[in-house]
């Protein structure tokens, strides 16, 4: 199934906001493509529920929607605070990305391009070994379409391709999926990125015996470092989610890779491209009122989402219904009455609720979070987080259609896994959700 980049949708305004209360999110076992034409868009500059509903097919994609646009003249403002929420301009500067773009060979006259690792709708991507270290990387080869031609449904423009370049040009961090250089030959682009095999972390803790919160903690520490070195770039990802975190070897937690950069922003300003994947969008991106604008403090909600699912096994936002979904974000319902938090440490659900706020100045910053004693104590809880895994593992095995959807995604969008870079893949729809109540959720 395709995103739903570029769909015009109804965004009902929220009737309040309800500060202190909260609620999120995903699926686990999923992987949605992304789609760089958000980048492409200019930017104008407690409560608790007790019974959710598994969410829909719709709910699994990745969403751009439109929004009115501020009336001329009338300047936005943030909505957000702090000085890691508002990137200064020496932040900007430091951004600038670097030219990683080879003029002075041919693509095979510096890469010996070996079998294919996977292939998409818009892309194939092959192993590529440097013919002078013999070191490994991944090639992935895009088709650039005619500048200045509208593309079709779930299409990148010329543009939108070269703008999420541009971003990754300017990164450098271990928690970062790596662009090392790139070539532009004829109609076709050759990204040459780090080799990443280990699949998605979601995939990783399906696939352990058990794992436990020490283990959540040391795979989500690694998360907020990539928030906090790429925001202290101006770059907001806004897709943040399990599935565009990936890992750099089989089964190692130690080095995650935030990946995807289709909807990433470089900027300074404000946006108000609605945009992202529904479970994990914040509250501000879909307040549906004209003239309203985020910042940065939207990765923070997503990364809440992050971690409830790590540590629960399950989103904390359910509905059948998209709009009573976005009601219940924008309200920020959520609780931990499920019996799998009894095992968790009041420090990890004090994070969480830290993160999951309504207003994002109140949201902590990744910075921030790295302070948070849960991140800081010594040690944390240890024993096997058996019910939360069981959760993620029914969902995935009990789903009707699990089975194919993944076949799919293999199929459509497996170069997202070996590159984490402008991605394909599909969602998998309201079976899963089904098989989650099965299961004894909420």
């Amino acid at each position: 199934m395709g995103n739903l980049c570029g769909k015009q949708a109804h965004v009902e305004p929220a009737d309040g906001q309800a500060a202190g209360s909260r609620q999120a999110s995903t699926t686990p076992g999923t992987r949605v493509a992304s789609k760089s034409q958000a980048a492409a868009q200019p930017e104008p500059s407690g409560g608790s529920v007790k019974k959710q509903q598994p969410p829909s097919e719709q709910q699994h994609k990745k969403v751009q929607w439109s929004i009115p646009a501020e009336p001329p003249g009338q300047q936005e403002q943030t909505t957000t605070s702090s000085a890691e929420q508002q990137p200064t301009a020496a932040a900007a500067d430091d951004a600038q990305p670097v030219c990683k773009k080879r003029t002075d060979c041919k693509v095979k006259d510096a890469y010996k391009l070996g079998k294919t690792l996977g292939t998409g709708g818009f892309a194939i991507v092959k192993l590529a070994t440097d013919k002078k270290t013999g070191e490994q990387f991944a090639v992935k080869i895009m088709t650039l379409p005619p500048a200045g031609v509208e593309p079709g449904d779930n299409e990148n423009t010329r543009e939108d391709i070269f703008k999420e370049i541009d971003i990754l040009c300017g990164l450098n961090h271990e928690n970062v999926v790596y662009l090392k250089e790139y070539f532009e030959e004829g109609n076709k682009v050759y990204l040459i990125t780090e080799l990443v095999t280990g699949g998605e972390l979601l995939e990783a803790v399906l696939q352990r015996g058990s794992y436990s919160e020490g283990e959540a903690r040391l795979a989500f520490v690694q998360l907020l470092r990539g928030i906090q070195y790429l925001h202290s770039k101006n770059v907001v990802h806004r897709d943040l989610k399990l599935e565009n975190l990936l890992l750099a070897s089989p089964d190692d937690i130690t080095k995650v890779k935030i990946a995807d950069f289709g909807l990433a922003k470089q900027s300074a300003d404000a946006m108000s491209t609605v945009c992202g994947t529904p479970q994990y969008v914040a509250p501000e991106v879909i307040q549906g009122t004209s003239g309203t604008v985020y910042g940065p403090a939207v990765d923070m909600w997503s990364a809440g989402v992050v971690l409830f699912i790590l540590l629960g096994g399950y989103p904390p936002f359910w509905s059948e219904n998209e709009p009573a979904l976005f009601e219940q974000i924008r309200r920020g319902k959520y609780s931990f009455d499920d019996p799998v938090w009894d095992v968790i440490s009041h420090s990890a659900k004090d994070l969480i609720s830290k993160l999951l706020i309504v207003h994002p100045n109140q949201r902590l910053t990744a910075t921030q979070c790295l302070e948070h004693p849960w991140v800081t104590a010594g040690s944390v809880p240890s024993n096997p987080l058996t019910a939360a895994r069981n959760k993620m593992q029914a969902l995935s095995m009990k789903a009707p259609g699990f089975a194919a959807a993944m076949a799919a995604a293999e199929a459509l969008g497996e170069e997202a896994v070996a590159t984490g870079v402008i991605g394909g893949g599909v969602a998998v729809g309201g079976e899963m959700g089904q098989a989650y109540a099965a299961a004894g959720g909420q």
